[in-house]
């Protein structure tokens, strides 16, 4: 079966309690399964579990493709159990960094003095390839395409191309930055420098994009690279996409905030006479491709 499957949904922290039961609290973890090609965006603590089910399956081979090198997206990396088994193959792809390599970022995480084994002591087979905004890559029937977010540091989203479907998967993008009124009246100043990343997720069938926070909480966090409900909405509305799925959940968030949160953005669109469906990524969902 070819599918989706998210393996966490949470932005920033890993969270748990019972408020969080319906959603899940693992970081970002995206699994992509499409006529037997297997392939990992992000290494949250949602990668943990996943490493489990797919070592119980006998997979050697892993593409693991990384958005940005943030703690909530790379934190479950040395829980990722198939990194302890010889004749594993894990190719690593991670956007360039200022002045350092992704090995060497790596190599930083597994420090002595952060975990009690070495990048280099790892029994699988590990290699670093660098990704490039509008330089596609192909894994067997899939595409992935590359554009770059408005976020801090060297941060892409992902273009997901199949036979079938085109699907955005965007975990952290500042949209509209600083932008706090009606979204029928943005100024062209404000819009203009999201244009390219708007005509990249035009095609696609499936839109996945956080709102992390309220319009109330974006007044107090504007430059931290996420976006409010209403300015996310407004990226929706200019690609046109028929499907929108809410991710990278606020750690403070309740189950029931979330849900309160993706009504408010369906009302945004409503108002808009968009037809767009609304609904929410949890950890565990899975989608059929």
């Amino acid at each position: 079966m070819n599918y989706l499957k998210f393996w966490g949904t949470r932005g920033s922290c890993s969270v748990s309690g019972d408020q969080y039961e319906t959603m899940g609290g693992n970081t970002c973890c995206l699994e992509i399964n499409y006529d037997s090609h297997r392939l990992i965006i992000d290494a949250g603590t949602g990668i943990r579990p996943l490493g489990h089910v797919w070592l119980a399956e006998g997979e050697k081979h892993f593409n693991l493709f990384l958005s940005h090198t943030h703690w909530d997206h790379l934190i479950g990396f040395p829980f990722f159990e198939p990194l302890y088994q010889s004749g594993t193959i894990i190719d690593i792809w991670s956007p360039i960094s200022a002045g350092r390599s992704c090995h060497d970022l790596f190599d930083d995480l597994l420090a002595q003095e952060f975990f009690p084994v070495r990048l280099n002591q790892i029994q699988a087979e590990i290699h670093f390839h660098t990704i490039h905004p509008r330089t596609p890559i192909q894994v067997g029937p899939i595409t992935l395409d590359f554009h770059a977010t408005h976020h801090p540091g060297t941060t892409y989203c992902f273009k997901i191309i199949t036979p079938n479907q085109t699907i955005g998967y965007v975990t952290d993008n500042e949209m509209l930055y600083g932008y706090h009124g009606p979204i029928d009246q943005i100024p062209p100043t404000i819009l203009e420098p999201y244009q390219s990343l708007i005509d990249f997720l035009a095609p696609c069938d499936i839109l996945i994009h956080e709102a992390q926070y309220t319009p109330e909480e974006y007044r107090l966090k504007v430059g931290w690279g996420h976006s409010s409900i209403p300015n996310a909405a407004a990226l929706l509305l200019h690609t046109k996409c028929p499907r929108w799925i809410i991710t990278h959940h606020e750690p403070q968030h309740s189950d029931e905030t979330i849900a309160d949160m993706a009504t408010q953005a369906e009302e945004f669109l409503r108002t808009f006479e968009s037809k767009c469906k609304v609904s929410i990524a949890h950890d565990g969902l899975e989608l059929k491709l």
